[in-house]
């Protein structure tokens, strides 16, 4: 396969992995992989491999290789890491932003509180939607910072925080979409006043309400399953 192919296939299961598709726990066999990805077992390898080093996926020794299980501890951890440099990433955005950062955040800031107003009335289900929406509107607060290099960290840590916060938005319920799309309004506008102590204080509550949800339904299917045992 030409490596742009195999980018692919790692792109294509790195999605998966993320949207839950591949629910944590499941065993990735290379056979079953292969047939499912349409490559052969030496590029899904790698692609294995490359999935490992990103802390997605479990390899396990003799026994092939496992989607990383979701836990609290880690979560919480992952979000030290992240509220840490979109705080800093933030500050500089907000220090440095120009007209055409404002025009990002007002148009997807606006796109966003349209699908936040169809999730809270149920009118979509469509989470894929709301999530691309919700990234772009986060990118586009952080777009004014002049710093590659947190950006690329933010995205890194981003991108796995989303396989909770998918779990969160499909099991939580009705209040802690109502909070989320409110804090979303709250910080476009802080945000656009240029108020950076408010933007920081307004993004840490906002992701650390998704944590405190997360972990929330962990202990709520832990009771579950214990009352079952």
């Amino acid at each position: 396969m030409t490596p742009s192919a195999v980018d692919a296939v790692y792109a294509a299961l790195k999605e998966d992995i993320i949207s839950g598709k591949r629910k944590p726990g499941e065993n990735l066999r290379i056979d079953r992989m292969s047939r499912a990805y349409g490559v052969g077992p030496t590029p899904l390898r790698e692609t294995l491999q490359r999935l490992t080093a990103e802390d997605l996926v479990i390899a396990r020794g003799g026994r092939g290789f496992q989607v990383a299980p979701l836990t609290v501890d880690e979560f919480v951890d992952l979000n030290i890491a992240r509220t840490a440099i979109e705080l800093a990433a933030l500050r500089l955005s907000i220090e440095h932003g120009n007209e055409d950062w404002e025009g990002r955040i007002v148009a997807t800031g606006y796109i966003l509180q349209k699908w936040d107003t169809q999730m809270l009335a149920g009118a979509s289900d469509e989470v894929d939607r709301w999530e691309k929406a919700n990234a772009e509107f986060h990118a586009a607060l952080l777009s004014g910072c002049p710093s590659i290099w947190l950006l690329r960290t933010q995205q890194r840590l981003a991108s796995k925080c989303e396989r909770y916060r998918r779990v969160a938005v499909t099991s939580a319920g009705v209040r802690y979409n109502k909070d989320v799309a409110r804090e979303h309004r709250q910080l476009h506008d802080a945000v656009l006043r240029r108020d950076a102590e408010e933007s920081c204080k307004l993004l840490a509550v906002h992701y650390q309400r998704t944590v405190d949800a997360f972990r929330s339904l962990a202990e709520h299917r832990k009771q579950e399953a214990t009352s079952q045992s």
